[in-house]
């Protein structure tokens, strides 16, 4: 693979954001005051800030033409030869919603604090799998992305991991008509749960979801707590399992409906009657993935 030109997005951390950025007083006094919190945040941050570093140098040594993002904004095909990610999953997750076909490496920020599913290597190796990347020695896989549509209309962004289906207040019931298979029915619970085999590691996994090969192309679903009224007799028949390129579908029964795609910072609404439809056809995202899970 050639590689010429290079989109460079790095997180920015949490001390940044609210140590050093905003000049929170609570932090500022943890930080004064040697707080062992505090302490795990800064010493994050200072490891972040050298792998930067490390990365720009790197790609400086080897003459490519770097632009380095400023926001999360969609990314081009055929404008970089490769996404480079400096950061852990979220960062990788923020970016990836935007990013078409272009190939993207994850390079582990923070490796004393981060898990880094889906980061291939760290500042260290960085340079080496570079290499590797433009021998062909190594090579992206295709990963499995959700397309989500509001009532028929697809949204711009595609979802790696996971969507989340529930009322925007946390303890309030999530109400909905759910679909799948061929099969419909009303429910309560705390909402839905929705993967692809990437994102079958994370919360779905631990909502009693099962681990998915990376290469299986469909969805799972947990239903969260479902509700039901005791005594009534009601069964739900949809509460897990795997759907294929239909997808599954939710009509919203509430006022304050939400669509969370990998994590908080991308929602949706999903109002009364709204249909949110989550299928496994959007393009897949070509990540170099870390060695055992290929």
């Amino acid at each position: 693979m050639r590689i010429r030109t290079v989109l460079l997005a790095t997180k920015t951390t949490l001390y940044e954001r609210f140590g050093v950025n905003r000049r929170e007083p609570r932090i500022q006094e943890m930080i004064a005051a040697r707080n062992p919190f505090v302490g795990k945040v800064q010493a994050s941050h200072f490891e972040t800030v050298r792998s930067r570093d490390v990365v720009r140098e790197v790609l400086g040594r080897a003459g490519l033409r770097v632009r380095e993002a400023r926001r999360h904004a969609r990314v081009p095909d055929g404008r970089y030869d490769l996404v480079v990610v400096v950061g852990g999953d979220g960062t990788v997750l923020d970016f990836a919603q935007n990013v078409r076909s272009t190939p993207m490496l994850a390079v582990n920020s923070s490796p004393s604090s981060s898990v880094g599913h889906f980061c291939a290597v760290n500042a260290d190796t960085f340079g080496a799998a570079l290499d590797a990347i433009a021998a062909d020695r190594i090579a992206p896989t295709a990963l499995t992305r959700v397309r989500v549509a509001i009532d028929g209309a697809d949204q711009p962004k595609y979802v790696l991991n996971d969507v989340l289906f529930a009322h925007t207040m946390p303890a309030a019931t999530s109400r909905y008509v759910i679909e799948a298979g061929g099969v419909a029915e009303e429910q309560k619970s705390s909402g839905v749960w929705v993967s692809t085999a990437a994102g079958s590691t994370g919360a779905i996994r631990s909502a009693s979801g099962t681990l998915m090969d990376t290469r299986d192309e469909r969805l799972q679903y947990v239903v969260r707590e479902p509700y039901y009224l005791f005594g009534s007799g009601t069964v739900y028949r949809l509460l897990g399992g795997f759907v294929g390129q239909t997808g599954i579908s939710f009509v919203s029964r509430m006022v304050r409906g939400g669509v969370y795609l990998d994590g908080r910072r991308a929602y949706l609404r999903a109002g009364y009657s709204t249909r949110v439809t989550l299928t496994p056809d959007a393009p897949k995202l070509n990540l170099v993935l870390p060695r055992w899970r290929r």
